[in-house]
């Protein structure tokens, strides 16, 4: 009997989606290809291309749902936010009630054990990826070499993506280049967990493939608008090398002359170069430019983005939609909730309107920085991530809509709202003012744009600091600064002349928490530089040499904004607020110092700030503190992998399937 080797599922899906696509020539009328053989799978174009959407869509399919807006791990949705500073709530992994050290309770992003049905787990696909090139070149002597080219670039590409996600949850892995028998369990022992550095040295060269077969988006043509691309490839390549010279995998790091510093600013600078020649670049040059570029490309080619998983605005069941609008409106704005809450100290880490920090080294607020009135005078970029009671946030049903967020008492300190959360201020970033608020955003169409020039920019900015071209970094910095319109002054865009290496990586670190805020981004800049923690013991000193905080120890903060002195059950100043009559219009851009200082005014007479009555952070209700145990950063093998799989090592921080000490250092 034939072995059959393509793809078993029926497949999931017939609809519009994947990682890049719902355009109707992109991920359409789905095949189930388990009724046709591997000659007719892999030696057909319309056949093998179906294959290779279905793919993109076990990959990406579970994507962008909910905030943030992230595919963050191939093949699975996890949102990292309230691990960082962009989002409150204690979770499994920093609490300090969790001690996470047993196979059991390691991460199970490697996947499911063998069963009779295929499951969509990291090694299904990177089979599925192993099954298009070995198929291609055993039955497709029939197809066109530029079909040949485009298939086996997204399979490699494909396939270095998900390599590097299982290298960024658990450090060295098995590396399966071929199609394997699932019955032969004595070839399977061949796998061992690799190094760290072979599993990069796979992903970069399965990426330098990738970017020698892919076309560019303008020879994919806007039909295939959303394919991965030989410019994605070449700033993937970027991330990834970025990734391995950072402390996470870098016992080195702080040596300017690394190899690995410099080989990701040499991928930094090769990527850079294509995408500038390619017509890629920042996109706008005012703050309002800056956030119409989430919404104003739905679909169609943008300067800024290098990789975007487009969504439907639609209900069908085969489309793929967002959560997002849904998830930030406010219930007065067609949504069902209080939007999403921002804890106080992400408005801090935003600068003044001349780039100028708002709170020194310190903490010591700077500048003129008022944390009450923390909506004056700042970074362009602030009006667009974040909306406060007072200012315009226009929907599809009132262009003109107001917020207000605001709570007030009576005399026994019951709490009554004005559809109000736990913050002062809630997030508006990739807002759309013509998304459809009907049945609660459901048909929410906002696309993920997973990789934008700005990251590649800040990446480039990184490798120079880290190799102790400070100066060359903050002038790149400037550049993101610039183009929201924050002015150069004689201080660089409020960065300053910058020589020292540490300050010019913290300035890095900072700059990617204001621009790529809410975008999926943070836990993982966390992660690499290893921020929640010091441990000498570990080889983790960045936060010392950095001098950085360490998150352990601290805590997010919510507030009411309440109303002064209230002691009824009525809306105290229901007149006063429909009396306002210049709420504050970021587009507006004439008149929006003015009609801050008259919101200014407005708040300091009405409102003052109020503790939430249980903290943002608790456990059982008391304040709890971030707790990061130092072996979370790469987890252990899950204890259903090491039961099946006995000759895989379990890392150390682990114990194994038994109980023993683990001993292999995913690090190295």
């Amino acid at each position: 009997m034939k072995k059959k080797t393509i793809l078993y599922s029926a497949l999931l899906a017939f609809g519009l989606l994947s990682f890049s696509g719902c355009s109707d020539q992109f991920l359409k009328d789905m095949t189930p290809y388990d009724k046709y053989s591997p000659e007719q799978t892999f030696g057909s174009e319309v056949i093998l291309d179906q294959y290779i959407q279905n793919i993109y869509y076990n990959y990406f399919r579970v994507s962008g749902m909910t905030p943030t807006q992230s595919y963050s791990l191939a093949g699975k949705y996890t949102d990292f936010t309230a691990y960082t500073e962009e989002k409150w709530g204690i979770q499994t992994k920093i609490s300090s009630s969790n001690i996470l050290e047993e196979a059991k309770d390691c991460d199970s992003y490697f996947g499911a054990n063998l069963a009779s049905n295929i499951s969509n787990d990291p090694y299904s696909r990177i089979r599925y990826c192993n099954d298009v090139l070995e198929g291609i070149d055993k039955y497709g002597q029939t197809l066109s070499d530029g079909f040949v080219r485009k298939a086996k670039g997204q399979a490699y590409f494909l396939r270095a993506i998900q390599l590097f996600d299982l290298v960024r949850v658990y450090g060295g892995v098995p590396i399966v280049n071929t199609v394997l028998n699932a019955a032969d369990r004595e070839a399977a022992k061949a796998y061992n967990r690799e190094s760290v550095e072979a599993c990069i040295k796979q992903i970069i060269s399965d990426l330098d493939d990738a970017a020698g077969l892919l076309p560019t988006r303008k020879e994919w043509g806007d039909a295939e608008y959303g394919r991965l691309t030989k410019e994605a490839a070449l700033a993937y390549k970027s991330r990834v090398l970025l990734v391995f010279a950072s402390p996470i995998f870098n016992k080195d790091w702080d040596n300017s002359g690394n190899q690995r510093w410099k080989d990701a600013l040499k991928a930094t600078q090769d990527a850079k170069t294509l995408l500038d020649n390619e017509g890629y670049g920042l996109y706008g040059a005012t703050g309002k430019d800056w956030d119409e570029m989430f919404y104003k490309n739905d679909n169609k080619f943008c300067k800024e983005v290098i990789m975007v998983k487009m969504l439907a605005a639609s209900t069908s069941g085969s489309d793929e939609r967002s959560s997002w609008q849904k998830a930030i409106r406010l219930k007065s704005m067609g949504s069902n909730g209080a939007g999403f809450q921002v804890p106080q100290g992400m408005l801090d880490i935003f600068p003044m309107a001349d780039g100028k920090p708002a709170v020194d080294e310190n903490g010591n607020f700077v500048n003129g920085y008022d944390k009450f009135l923390f909506f004056k005078n700042r970074d362009p970029r602030f009006y667009y991530t974040f909306t406060f009671s007072g200012m315009k946030w226009g929907y599809d049903a009132n262009a003109d809509a107001v917020v207000w967020n605001y709570c007030w008492e009576d005399a026994s300190e019951n709490q009554y709202f004005a559809n109000v959360g736990s913050s002062p201020a809630i997030v508006r970033k990739m807002s759309s003012p013509i998304a459809s608020s009907a049945n609660t955003y459901a048909a929410d169409g906002t696309d993920v744009y997973e990789y934008r020039y700005a990251e590649l920019l800040l990446n480039l900015a990184e490798c120079y600091a880290a190799t102790g071209d400070a100066s060359t970094a903050i002038d790149v910095l400037g550049q993101v600064r610039a183009r929201v319109g924050i002015p150069v002054g004689n201080n660089k865009y409020g960065l300053g002349s910058v020589s020292d290496k540490h300050e010019a990586i913290k300035a890095c670190l900072r700059e990617r928490q204001i621009e790529l805020a809410y975008e999926g981004k943070r836990y993982w800049d966390i992660w690499r530089w290893m921020l929640y923690t010091d441990d000498a013991s570990n080889n983790n000193t960045t936060c010392a040499t950095l001098g950085l905080e360490p998150l352990n120890g601290t805590h997010r903060v919510g507030k009411y904004l309440k109303v002064k002195g209230s002691t009824t059950k009525e809306d105290p100043i229901a007149s006063e607020v429909a009396a306002f009559d210049t709420p504050v219009d970021v587009n507006d851009e004439a008149n929006l110092q003015a009609n801050l200082e008259i919101l200014a005014e407005f708040w300091t007479s009405h409102f003052e700030f109020k503790d939430t009555k249980t903290p943002v952070d608790n456990i059982n209700n008391e304040q709890a503190e971030i707790t990061w145990r130092e072996n979370y950063y790469l987890s252990g093998l899950p204890e259903n992998v090491l039961l099946m799989n006995p000759w895989l090592s379990q890392s150390t921080g682990w114990q194994d399937a038994y109980g023993a000490k683990g001993t292999f250092d995913a690090r190295q």
